[in-house]
Parts: C-alpha cells; sequence; structure tokens
C-alpha cells in the first residue's frame, strides 16, 4: 500500500547504516559496490527515487572498466557480471588499440616463425653430421671391399706360382 515505498527507503537506509558498521573505513566504496553495480539494487533505488534507470557504465573511464568489472564479479557473480559486460562491452572496446594489437599478433607470429626456423636450421645440421657419417661408413665398407679383393688377388697369384 502506502507504506510500500517508504519501507523500501528504510531498507535502503538499513542497508546503508550496516554496510557503515560492517566496512568502517571502507564504507563509503562498499555501498557503491553494494548499491551501483548490482543492476538489481540499482533498479530499485532508481525506481524509489523516481529517476529513470540508465547505465552507470556511461559514466565509467573506460580505462577503469575492468577493474570495475572484476570488483562486480567478485561481490555480485558471474550473472551480474554478465549484466555489467553487456552494458559496458563498447566502452570496452573504445579502449582497445586495434593497431597496437595487431601489431603485437604480427610480432608474436614472427617469433614463432624465427624460432621455427632456427629448428628447422638444427635438424638440417644434424641431418647433415648424420649423412657424413653414413658416408663415412659406406666408404669404410668400400675400401674394406677393395681390401678383400686385393687380399683375394694376392692369395690367387701364390697359388698360380
Amino acid at each position: 500500500g502506502i507504506w510500500e515505498p517508504h519501507s523500501r527507503i528504510q531498507n535502503c537506509i538499513n542497508d546503508a547504516v550496516r554496510i557503515n558498521n560492517d566496512y568502517q573505513r571502507e564504507a563509503r566504496r562498499m555501498k557503491v559496490i553494494q548499491s551501483q553495480l548490482c543492476s538489481d539494487q540499482r533498479a530499485v533505488l532508481c525506481e524509489l527515487q523516481e529517476v529513470v534507470e540508465h547505465s552507470v557504465f556511461s559514466e565509467i573511464n573506460p580505462l577503469h572498466l575492468p577493474e570495475v568489472l572484476a570488483l562486480i564479479g567478485q561481490c555480485h557473480g558471474q550473472g551480474e557480471l554478465f549484466c555489467a559486460l553487456s552494458s559496458s562491452i563498447m566502452s570496452l572496446f573504445s579502449t582497445v588499440n586495434v593497431e597496437k594489437c595487431i601489431q603485437r599478433e604480427r610480432d608474436y607470429h614472427l617469433a614463432q616463425v624465427a624460432e621455427f626456423k632456427a629448428k628447422v636450421e638444427e635438424h638440417n645440421t644434424k641431418a647433415a653430421e648424420l649423412e657424413a657419417k653414413l658416408v663415412l661408413i659406406k666408404q669404410a665398407a668400400q675400401g674394406n671391399d677393395r681390401n678383400d679383393d686385393n687380399i683375394e688377388q694376392h692369395r690367387n697369384k701364390r697359388c698360380r706360382k
């Protein structure tokens, strides 16, 4: 009835007093976190004050939004964080330096290419060393075959005499 808005206002005042008592040093901060960073609570306060609800995020410097969003996630959970993100996503994008992001991504891929080229060179060097060893083994085997042939020829000469 007629006392409903008054009791709701009294509840909000009681919440503020409770926060003052619970968080003496950080009371102002906690009141903002509890009342303004919670969409349901903000809606209640706007309704009680007969103010058209608007997004509080439009008033926050976009560079501070990540910290504010982290507070919302810590204090009010994922559902509230999702609401806050959906309300502030365009402001967050406005802080992104797209050119710098692309340059960083390019630099990352160039570093990967350099790393892979170094690995390829390492593997090519190892393969060349192994190939050289195989050539030596083949040459040694051919040398042994020649020595065997020479020994055989020498035996044959002795036998003829």
